[in-house]
């Protein structure tokens, strides 16, 4: 079972070969929160946002993985977060977003962030499932990316007992690489992350109004 410390529940996930793994398609809020310890529940029926860390590994990487309770339905929740353009209304780092490519089931936006004074521009390709029950990202091979390794997913599961409400399961791995020594990197990672699902909780919660 993981062991809370300081708000974070402490796992021995390995992101690659576990948390990227989809939980299975048409699964619901309550399927899924059955296999999970009681504890984690009734922190998201309290709070709406677990994080979970594996603090395994001597990378840079930042591995993290969350559960986020949206109080929209999941229909309304793809929507809004399929608006790429509107990103910076709740993503503080984030100096500019523009989608350069649009294909089926997907796009690839480019991103500049600013970290410790150094303005890091990178692509990513967002891939949805046809359901839109799960999006992915990574970095676009083609681009000469400022960062070294960046990946993740939202996977949205909706609850059976009140559609109005929906359970998201986040995945992130993170290495900006040299732009940042690797003693300081982890740490930031994790808490851009951190700030960013607490403020796309927020802004998604109020379909776009809240802002940081």
């Amino acid at each position: 079972m993981p062991v809370r410390r300081l708000g974070v529940w402490r796992t021995g996930l390995c992101l690659g070969a576990v948390a990227l793994a989809s939980l299975g398609a048409g699964r619901s809020a309550e399927e899924v929160l059955e296999n999970e310890p009681p504890e984690l529940a009734a922190r998201l029926d309290s709070e709406g946002l677990v994080v979970l860390e594996d603090v395994g590994g001597s990378g840079a990487e930042s591995f993290i993985v969350a559960y986020v309770v949206f109080e929209q339905p999941h229909g309304e929740v793809v929507r809004l977060l399929r608006q790429a353009e509107r990103q910076p209304e709740y993503r503080t780092e984030l100096d500019r977003v523009a989608t350069v490519e649009r294909f089926e089931g997907g796009r690839i936006d480019e991103q500049r962030v600013r970290i410790m004074f150094t303005e890091l521009v990178y692509r990513l390709r967002y891939d949805e499932s046809p359901d839109a029950r799960r999006f992915e990202w990574k970095l676009d091979p083609d681009f000469d990316n400022d960062m070294q390794t960046m990946e993740g997913f939202w996977e949205f599961l909706p609850y059976e007992s009140d559609p109005s409400r929906t359970l998201a399961r986040f995945g992130s791995n993170v290495d900006v690489g040299p732009a940042v020594p690797r003693f300081i990197q982890k740490g930031l990672s994790r808490r851009t992350v951190i700030r960013y699902l607490r403020n796309c909780r927020q802004w998604i919660d109020s379909r776009g109004e809240w802002r940081p």
